[in-house]
């Protein structure tokens, strides 16, 4: 083979032949960096020791896989007799593949199952799982984000099961995915969790582990209960008497209710005059449901309310005139309104952006549909480190800070000659201007616009 057209392109490695296979081909190679002293003992004495004959596996290449077979030279040490091999820059330092096919596979996980890249590259799935192990440890150590001073708590479904999802509140960013929720794993994550001092507020759903975890390991911190999460448990509340009643109906009155359903769920003043009409016919035929739908508003209308005081004085009169008749469907809803009152009421002086709410409800339903078919490890990857979506929450940040400087050196430069001897330059302090790179995560809103354009398919 003509070494000037070495069809490996590896630095001290050199092709000198090739076997076609149906799905593989085996590139015979030779070289190598001669060693110029023991390891082991330091001596220069060494000769050669014949040969070794290693595999290596290499990026594919034109649609196959490729393996080397590597003759490498053996060396003897005469001082203390330990053998040893030449040594091969371009190969990885602890596995049987080349340096470019670890950074090949890194890539390729980002994008397909681990069980495609074993069999597109040759390679047993527990190594790749391995290979892409050490990648996002080694990302997750380079790629450092700025502890957020509002913390958003969240969780996904991904892969069946609910992750914690972490979130910059004030950036709309993912600060961190975690592989569960379970109290014990996050009281540990917060306890290590570095630069901590910078959280003021958390927000949060009604999950009480939260909140417990939260006055652990962020004792002081205002706890904030999201909006949505709140109103959300009004219209649980009347789709559960919406079904009490369902049931009793006849077929055709039964699909009737279930297509008309959402004049339950809109506010009143959003429903149009047909809409109107409808829920007057459906209150009539189910005082239930006219009921329900005026305590639902009512509810609601706590959030209507200008200022923290009116809200908490409209929420208690909400509590006191909930009629019987609705009464266990909204006890639910009743029982979370006392139990979280201060986090509740806490948004009224640590507000949360509808914006920011939106955009993790579509960002938990895209995921999810994204997960089909990869490890919970790839999916985190992906979300966490995707550049394009790192890019909007990026940037420089300068500021002045006090530093002891060189004073300006007199004419001739270099040290000052005064009486015979030399004098070092004067240190003053001064003003200086220093720029930092800070990150704050993937922008939960790009996110959301590259799973809806396949970026990540």
């Amino acid at each position: 083979m003509n070494p000037q057209h070495d069809i490996l392109n590896l630095a001290h490695v050199r092709a000198v032949g090739v076997e076609q296979h149906a799905t593989h081909c085996v590139v015979s190679a030779v070289g190598g960096v001669e060693p110029t002293a023991c390891p082991h003992c330091g001596s220069e004495a060494l000769h050669r020791h014949g040969t070794k004959l290693q595999s290596f596996m290499d990026t594919p290449m034109h649609g196959k896989r490729v393996e080397l077979s590597l003759e490498r030279k053996r060396f003897r040490c005469t001082a203390c007799g330990k053998t040893l091999l030449d040594s091969l820059p371009s190969m990885d330092s602890k596995r049987q593949m080349t340096s470019r096919l670890v950074s090949y596979i890194e890539q390729r996980c980002i994008q397909s199952t681990f069980a495609e890249v074993s069999r597109e590259v040759g390679v047993d799935d527990k190594t790749i799982r391995h290979v892409f192990d050490d990648y996002t440890s080694r990302t997750r150590e380079s790629v450092i984000d700025e502890v957020p001073r509002v913390l958003g708590i969240d969780e996904l479904k991904i892969v069946g099961a609910y992750r914690c999802m972490l979130t910059n509140i004030e950036k709309n960013s993912v600060f961190d995915l975690l592989k569960n929720r379970r109290k014990v794993d996050l009281l540990a994550y917060f306890k290590a969790l570095r630069d901590k001092k910078n959280i003021e507020v958390v927000t949060m759903d009604l999950w009480s582990v939260y909140r417990q975890v939260v006055a652990a390991e962020l004792p002081g911190r205002a706890m904030v209960v999201d909006k949505f999460h709140v109103v959300r448990m009004a219209n649980d509340a009347i789709e559960r008497i919406r079904k009490r009643i369902r049931r009793e109906l006849e077929p055709k009155t039964r699909i009737k209710m279930k297509n008309e359903r959402c004049v339950l769920l809109k506010r009143f003043h959003e429903l149009t005059d047909e809409e109107k009409d409808k829920l007057l016919s459906w209150s009539k035929l189910y005082p239930a449901l006219g009921v329900a739908h005026a305590a639902k508003e009512g509810f609601y209308a706590i959030y209507d309310q200008p200022t923290r005081k009116e809200a908490e004085a409209e929420a208690r009169a909400w509590l006191s005139r909930l009629n019987p008749m609705i009464a266990t469907e909204f006890r639910e809803t009743a029982g979370a309104l006392n139990s979280w009152w201060e986090e509740v009421f806490n948004i009224y002086d640590h507000p949360v952006t509808n914006a920011y709410t939106e955009s993790v409800n579509r960002l938990a339903k895209d995921v999810n549909r994204m997960g089909r078919g990869y490890s919970f490890d790839v999916i985190r990857a992906r979300l966490l480190f995707d550049q394009e979506a790192r890019k909007p929450t990026s940037g420089v940040v300068r500021s002045k800070v006090r530093k002891q400087v060189h004073a300006a050196k007199p004419a001739g430069g270099g040290m000052v000659e005064f009486a015979g001897t030399y004098q070092p330059p004067r240190m003053v302090v001064r003003d200086v201007t220093e720029e930092k790179t800070v990150e704050y995560g993937p922008h939960i809103p790009t996110l959301c616009r590259l799973l809806e354009e396949g970026h990540f398919d």
